[in-house]
């Protein structure tokens, strides 16, 4: 039971975001407005281009930091930050002791449903671009 509703609210929580996000895309493009088909088949297959390609891509963000890609990006802004602070903590953490800390807490596991859910709003968005070539 807790599984299911682990599963249901990764996926809707992110279609509703994709939703939302294609929604904004159809309301600032002017869908409601008396458009011709083919102008419409356009504007939804863009609408729901911009939600899948997004979703999809930040699934390979998290697939890259997990493999610790952005370990060497954190440490120098962290440092960065603890040098820029004047009267704040001035220990100072090595390399190597941030990457082992790092590397101890584990990756990120269970994103793959941002793959998915950006893969179902691409097939989508491939059903209203295929309409808009036979319509064209």
């Amino acid at each position: 039971m807790k599984r299911l509703r682990v599963f249901l609210l990764k996926y809707g929580i992110t279609a509703a975001a994709g939703g939302l996000l294609a929604w904004l895309t159809l309301d600032l493009h002017g869908f409601s407005r008396a458009l011709p088909r083919l102008d419409q088949y356009r504007l939804l297959c863009d609408a729901f281009t911009i939600p899948g390609v997004l979703l999809v891509m930040i699934g390979f963000l998290v697939m890259i930091a997990n493999a610790g890609n952005f370990l060497a990006l954190g440490y120098t802004v962290k440092h960065a930050v603890r040098m820029l602070i004047p009267f704040g903590n001035k220990k100072d953490e090595r390399y190597y002791d941030y990457y082992q800390r790092k590397r101890e807490q584990g990756k990120v596991t269970g994103y793959g449903f941002l793959f998915v859910t950006g893969l179902l709003f691409m097939a989508v968005a491939m059903v209203f671009f295929v309409l808009f070539y036979l319509n064209r």
